[in-house]
């Protein structure tokens, strides 16, 4: 027998409160690019796959890592 995974999902509100940030924050963010874009449930709802935004969030740590290491000489 063959098992699914049920994708999880994370609402407006479960992202901000997670990264202790605002709404306008969030928002900002999306625009610039440098947040992944939510997906659009009918006109009103707005969620984010918990596996993207999971990988988001080790990306950002690689980024702080690598910056965190580098010996600069300034």
């Amino acid at each position: 027998m063959k098992e699914t995974m049920k994708e999880s999902y994370l609402n407006i509100d479960d992202i901000t409160n997670s990264l202790k940030i605002n709404e306008d924050t969030l928002m900002r963010w999306i625009k610039e690019g440098k947040f992944p874009q939510p997906l659009r449930i009918k006109d009103r709802t707005t969620l984010w796959s918990y596996a993207l935004i999971e990988n988001w969030i080790a990306q950002q740590h690689k980024t702080e890592d690598l910056i965190n290491n580098q010996d600069l000489d300034l």
